[in-house]
């Protein structure tokens, strides 16, 4: 069910109307609707949801006692197993085929039918984080099934993210009978119409030329193929932060307080930056269940590089059962990795001084987000030859010899770009911008603004309905 449909807004108004007016039932009024979502995607998948939820609650009482550490392997390789089953078996039975050439899948016909539950990738790393930060004693197991189960299942979040922790959500979730909704209304609605915004009349805008593109494969000129990945790089961009914004104002429109997962990443001036910027929580997820257990940076530079390499191999893993989705983690290993060499070189050196002024970090900015560019190639094209061949292409580009044909959509790539950075001014001065807006326009001139605003969104909902890119992650 997409967030900007009009099923999901009627189910999304009733559960506010009862949230508002029961507030002794809240949550037992957010587990229901919980369960009502994600039922739309099956009721067969809803109780392997339940199931899957349910042991892990069970697993983590067991995370005190005297055979924790086998409690938690068990759980581990409970949601581990159950993601592997759906959104990878084909994947390993493919690449044996090919090394083989015993025709597995026919006599597994089942594995070629398999559909991705809904949220899967996200709610198996939200409990394995639950399970690590409890056996660590980070928090305590809850004892309550029903705050477990929102906590998992809290519908704004449960498809796409952002990836929460149980010590920041959980205690939310105990006190909700006691929280002012209404003074996070308008916050919730001003992040839910931005994604709307973003969502319905950019990114679904992009994705129209975008997949023209796309879908002349190899006849794409060299000039063609930087168009494609310029504008699939902004697409990306704004569908991803959209179903982000969205679900944090959902969750405001709650009282509920969910991480924002982007900071206009294509201002980043380098590898280690742009993953503080980009799909935050599984940056922070990363690091903390990977790249830190396999050692971090605590055993020389060599370990650390080779932790980065894996930690990103297995991200891109996480993202598609397809080497496409692995070249991309790997080729964003090899970038945090030429970075951190990069940043202990100049240290010493006398290009520091110079590394420290705005001209090198604009440069810096542009070389890295045409580096991002290139990374997004392997996002998009399916099939690792495909790709190689379009970032080849490239990389080959005559800037002398530009197909001129094309040159007016470079022009909606800088209106693009330019469009992220007031993004970015607008977020560092959203209380000044608020405050200009209330007291220099009248009440009915806002009025009529939002009414405009709201009824140019519904014409776009009716005439397109697209899904969400990370939906089929």
């Amino acid at each position: 069910m997409l967030f900007h449909t009009p099923e999901f807004m009627v189910l999304m108004v009733i559960s506010l109307g009862l949230y508002y007016f029961l507030p002794k039932l809240r949550l037992y009024i957010l587990a229901l609707a919980d369960m009502m979502f994600y039922a739309v995607g099956g009721v067969g998948y809803l109780g392997l949801f339940l199931f899957i939820t349910t042991c892990t609650y069970f697993l983590a009482l067991q995370l005190k006692g005297q055979r924790r550490q086998l409690y938690l392997w068990l759980a581990i390789a409970l949601n581990v197993g159950n993601l592997v089953f759906f959104k990878y078996t084909f994947f390993i039975l493919t690449n044996l085929e090919n090394l083989t050439s015993v025709p597995l899948l026919n006599q597994y016909p089942l594995f070629l039918h398999l559909i991705l539950p809904i949220g899967i990738s996200f709610y198996t790393f939200e409990l394995i984080a639950y399970l690590v930060d409890v056996y660590q004693g980070k928090i305590p197991s809850t004892r309550s099934w029903l705050i477990f189960w929102v906590f998992i299942s809290f519908f704004p979040h449960r498809v796409a993210g952002p990836i929460m922790r149980g010590k920041d959500l959980i205690p939310q979730l105990g006190n909700l009978k006691n929280l002012d909704v209404s003074a996070t209304v308008k916050v919730g609605l001003a992040y839910l119409a931005m994604g709307l915004f973003k969502k319905i009349i950019i990114a679904d805008y992009i994705a129209t030329t975008a997949n023209n593109f796309f879908a002349q494969g190899g006849n794409l000129n060299s000039t063609g193929a930087w168009i494609a990945a310029y504008l699939y790089t902004f697409q990306i961009y704004y569908d991803f932060s959209a179903y982000s914004e969205m679900a944090v104002g959902i969750g405001y429109l709650f009282g509920i307080k969910l991480d924002l997962n982007f900071k206009t990443p294509y201002l980043s001036s380098n590898a280690t930056e742009f993953w503080k910027r980009w799909h935050i929580t599984l940056s922070n997820w990363i690091r903390d269940y990977l790249y830190i257990p396999l050692g971090g940076s605590w055993h020389g530079p060599t370990r650390k590089y080779l932790n980065l390499f894996i930690a990103m191999a297995i991200s891109g893993l996480w993202h598609g059962a397809a080497w496409t989705f692995i070249a991309w983690g790997m080729y964003h290993g090899i970038l945090l990795i030429a970075h951190n060499i990069w940043a202990k070189w100049r240290k010493p050196s006398l290009l520091q001084k110079f590394t420290s002024t705005r001209l090198y970090h604009g440069i810096a900015v542009m070389v890295f987000f045409h580096l991002t560019c290139l990374g997004w190639v392997f996002f998009r094209v399916e099939g690792i030859h495909n790709a190689l061949r379009m970032v080849l292409k490239m990389l080959t580009i005559n800037p002398f010899n530009l197909d001129t044909t094309l040159a007016g959509y470079f022009g909606w790539v800088v209106f693009l770009y330019f469009l992220h950075l007031a993004e970015r001014w607008a977020r560092q001065n959203y209380l000044q911008i608020y405050a200009f807006w209330q007291n220099h326009f009248p009440a009915q001139l806002r009025a009529l603004v939002y009414t405009i605003f709201i009824l140019i969104l519904v014409i776009f909902t009716q005439t397109q309905q697209s899904n969400f890119i990370y939906f089929k992650f």
